[in-house]
Formats: C-alpha cells, sequence, structure tokens
C-alpha cells in the first residue's frame, strides 16, 4: 500500500511524491501504467480507467492475433467439437457435417475469418446452384455455416455475421416430384408383370406414405391385424464409416414421426402376401439367408434376407425405369406413337405421391399431417399444386356463393326512366 507525506495510506499504487505530487503505478499484462497528479481521489479514478483501458487493447490485440490465424475451416472444426457435436444423434454426425464440408467448407474454407464478405457468401451459394447442387443443399449449408458463425461473433473472432441474410430460393412446390395417376399404374403394372421382388414393398410405401427408413424398420410386431393400423416407431440408418457399412436402428426424424397409420383396402393382402413370400424364401435359402438375430422379424428384406436399405430400392426403381422406357420406346417403334417415357425417381417420391392421393381424395389436412408424420401442418399444405386443383373444384361445385338456390342471380336490374316528382317534391324512378 502507498502512503502519502504524513503516512496515511492511499491505497494499492498509489503514493506521494516529496514535491506534494500524487504518483499511481500499476502494471498490466506486463506493460507498465504510470500517472501523476495532484488529488488523490481523482488519481485513484483516472489509474482504474487506464487499467481497463489497457485492459480492453490488449483484448483486442490478443483477438485479431487470433482472427489473422484461423481460417472458417479450422473455426468449423472447433465449433462442431464444442457446440454442435454433443447435441446430435452419433448417426447424425457424419452427415450433419457433410451439409457444411461438401459445400460451403470446399468453397470457403480456405479463407479466414476476417476475409469472408456476405457477398463472399452469397456469390458461392449462387455457382453451387448453377452447378446443379439443389437449393435445399445449398439452405441448409448456409443454415449450418450461419450457426458456425455466430459463436465466433461473440467470442470477438469476427464483428458481425456475414451468413445472416444469404438468399438461397426455395423448392417450387411444382419442382417436387410427384408421380401422377397414370406414372404410378404404370410403374406397379411393370412391378407385377417382372414378378419384382419388391412388389409388397411398393405397394405398402404407396399406401402408407412411410420413409424408406423407417419401411426398413418395419417390424412384425408394429402392424394390428385386428386394429388394421400400422406403428411407426423407428428407423434403419445404414452408413458407412471407415469402409464398413453399418446398419442400425435410430429414432425416427422427429417426434410426430411416431404415429400410426390405418390400413387402407388393399394394405392387410400386401402384408399377408409378404409375410407368405419371407417364409417361404426363409425356406429356400436355409443356411444362406442372411437374417441375424439383430434384424429378426423385419417385413421386408433383400431376396437374401438383408435388411432393405435406401441404395437397395434406389436402385431397383432405376432398374424398372430403364426396362419401362426401353419398352415404350420399342413399342413406338411399331406403333409410330410417341413414346410415353418415364423419368427416374427417388424413393422420397413415393411419399409425396402418397400425400398428393389423400388430397385427391378429399381427405382431411389434419389427419394427412398425422399419418405422414409432418411436425409442421405446413409442411403438410405445401402439396400446393394438389390443393389448387382440389380448391378449383370445390368452387365449381358451389356455383353462386352469394345466391340461396345456388344459382347466380346476378345484380338487380335498373331501368332508368324518366323522373317524376312526389307530392313532396322529392325525384324519384316512374
Amino acid at each position: 500500500m502507498g502512503k502519502d507525506l504524513t503516512g496515511r495510506e492511499l491505497g494499492k499504487g498509489i503514493s506521494q511524491r516529496k514535491d506534494g505530487r500524487y504518483i499511481a503505478r500499476a502494471t498490466v499484462e506486463g506493460e507498465p501504467i504510470l500517472l501523476y497528479g495532484r488529488n488523490a481521489n481523482q488519481l485513484k479514478r483516472d489509474l482504474k480507467d487506464e487499467i481497463e483501458t489497457v485492459k480492453n487493447r490488449k483484448t483486442l490485440e490478443a483477438a485479431s492475433t487470433i482472427k489473422s490465424d484461423i481460417t472458417l475451416m479450422q473455426w468449423f472444426e472447433k465449433w462442431f467439437e464444442n457446440y454442435k457435436r454433443p447435441l446430435l444423434k452419433e448417426t447424425g454426425i457424419k452427415s450433419y457435417r457433410r451439409k457444411f464440408v461438401n459445400n460451403f467448407g470446399k468453397k470457403l474454407g480456405s479463407y479466414y475469418l476476417t476475409e469472408l464478405t456476405q457477398l463472399m457468401i452469397q456469390s458461392a451459394a449462387r455457382e453451387m446452384l448453377d452447378a446443379g447442387i439443389s437449393p435445399r443443399t445449398v439452405r441448409e449449408s448456409a443454415g449450418v455455416l450461419r450457426q458456425c458463425l455466430e459463436p465466433a461473433v461473440i467470442n470477438g473472432l469476427i464483428k458481425a455475421n456475414a451468413a445472416i441474410g444469404i438468399v438461397v430460393p426455395k423448392d417450387r412446390a411444382g419442382d417436387r416430384r410427384v408421380l401422377t395417376n397414370e406414372e404410378q399404374d404404370r410403374f406397379l403394372l411393370h412391378v407385377r408383370e417382372k414378378n419384382n421382388w419388391y412388389e409388397e414393398l411398393y405397394n405398402i410405401m404407396f399406401l402408407t406414405g412411410m420413409r424408406i427408413g423407417e419401411i426398413g424398420a418395419l417390424r412384425w410386431g408394429n402392424i394390428d391385424y385386428e386394429k388394421q393400423l400400422i406403428f411407426v416407431e423407428q428407423s434403419l440408418s445404414c452408413q458407412y464409416e471407415d469402409g464398413v457399412k453399418l446398419m442400425r436402428f435410430t429414432s425416427p426424424k422427429t417426434q410426430n414421426s411416431i404415429r400410426t397409420i390405418p390400413f387402407f383396402a388393399e394394405t392387410k393382402r400386401f402384408l399377408r402376401k409378404q409375410q407368405d413370400k419371407i417364409m417361404l424364401r426363409r425356406k429356400e435359402l436355409g443356411e444362406r439367408w442372411r437374417n441375424t438375430t439383430e434384424f429378426d422379424d423385419l417385413v421386408f428384406y433383400t431376396s437374401m434376407g438383408s435388411p432393405v436399405a435406401r441404395y437397395n430400392i434406389q436402385h431397383d426403381i432405376n432398374n424398372l425405369v430403364d426396362e419401362m422406357n426401353l419398352m415404350a420406346i420399342e413399342e413406338s417403334r411399331r406403333t409410330g406413337k410417341e413414346p410415353k417415357v418415364m423419368d427416374r425417381f427417388h424413393p422420397h417420391a413415393i411419399r409425396h405421391t402418397f400425400a398428393t392421393r389423400c388430397f385427391q381424395k378429399k381427405m382431411n389436412p389434419v389427419v394427412v399431417q398425422r399419418m405422414m408424420g409432418h411436425a409442421n401442418y405446413n409442411t403438410t399444405l405445401s402439396y400446393t399444386h394438389v390443393m389448387e386443383d382440389m380448391q378449383r373444384e370445390v368452387a365449381d361445385q358451389v356455383g353462386s356463393f352469394l345466391s340461396e338456390t345456388g344459382h347466380v342471380q346476378g345484380p338487380p336490374k335498373f331501368e332508368y326512366k324518366e323522373f317524376a316528382k312526389s307530392k313532396y317534391g322529392i325525384e324519384m324512378y316512374k
């Protein structure tokens, strides 16, 4: 403690010189501070302010040093390990990381955080879209980037989040792949005529709208024949980790994905057919049947007894559609008519098709939402191309909305005649 000339304590770092002036000394992270003044109390305040000023400057200098040394990719790895990974399911860690690494990570990962600008990120997004990457993928990757940069702002690494305000167009509802009624009928007819192994699986997908992972995880214990209900309770995840294929059961996509789906007229028949087919196939293959205890009691398997993954169905759909198109082209050569060529589609398109058929059957949107397992009601209503057709049909059926009889009466007609004055001198129509 410093003292004045009379021996009175002045506080840490404060003392009085023989000429009567007060002196204040301090050291902040190796930097000395030396102040003089005639008033001891004022000098104490000045010393406190100067210490804070030096501390802030040191912090900014340290942050500046860090910022100049860390790239976006390096910061992403730190952020992912400390902020995001602890919140993710084990099966979702690699896919979530790929959303960023394969997109903005490739485009901008080598830049320093301080170099990033909103225009740079927007340009990268535009380049990805031009390269054929779907708007949804770019939008999800931009979302990861935005989350990643927010803690960088809070930690003083950058002044602002450059990913805020990035514009990525949404997929148009019309771009969602939905099979027409004719395409659906042609596809299922071809599947039946080819005696395709997955005939029952395809029909159940068209009858339930289940995701391919949910179909793969469906067990016989999830089916109640008496109440005619299917209980969707889990999903089958298939991933390659270090070159090894791993298949495991996981919880569904969202809490709303845990749901019940009622049997439609044909559901029970296809489930019974599948049950008989699997029993027969097990006997035919004997020890060559690949099923393990972990995946016992599944409803659907490959023809060799392995659980059904997305790539199994995607590969099969591609082959089926290619066969259909070759047959259509060959028929057009014989008849001279334009071939009915069908575009390939992803298994998820069957789910979209199911929702579309529900609306075409005039089912209540809330019921459709529950069967689809949508967490958001607006997601169910995003099938606007179907809703617009239904709205037009309903409007045509209603007819006149203002007439009690339902017939359009039109506005009342007035005949403009000569004015005549009443006895009160008011002009009135005759």
